[in-house]
């Protein structure tokens, strides 16, 4: 969406967002939030971030008005300075790119619920040689019966 065809999502930031997610296959009942507050805070703790987390913050940037976006990766980790997915919103037809934002100020993440994989089949058991002991030799290498 923004490399390759610079498609242009018109609406807000989050539509944005929640766009990016529904077509990686994340619709509502595939993720989660795991903090939640009010836009006057308190806010997350922003080192358990994860790439591809999705976000809701004040962007002190632009006016301190709220934003959301996806979360790539720490440019500056100690000055909570983030790569970020992020569309400017306002409904312009602009694609959306990658930006640096201070993520002081985060008061909602939502994640993708962990995709549980089916669990192997279970193999069966290994046939273990039996030894009749007939010559009184060990058939293990160890000398072990």
């Amino acid at each position: 969406m923004i490399m390759q065809d610079a498609e242009v999502i018109r609406g807000s930031c989050w539509t944005y967002a929640t766009v990016v997610y529904g077509r990686a296959g994340f619709s509502r009942k595939k993720r989660k939030r795991i903090y939640r507050s009010r836009k006057r805070g308190p806010y997350t703790d922003v080192s358990a971030l994860q790439p591809g987390d999705f976000l809701s913050y004040i962007n002190h940037s632009y006016r301190g008005s709220e934003h959301s976006a996806i979360f790539v990766a720490w440019l500056d980790r100690s000055r909570k300075e983030a790569l970020m997915m992020s569309y400017v919103g306002g409904k312009r037809r602009k694609p959306g790119g990658y930006r640096s934002y201070l993520l002081s100020h985060v008061y909602m993440v939502m994640r993708p619920k962990p995709i549980r994989a089916p669990l192997p089949p279970k193999s069966p058991p290994i046939d273990q040689p039996v030894w009749d002991g007939g010559d009184g030799q060990s058939p293990r290498p160890d000398g072990q019966t």
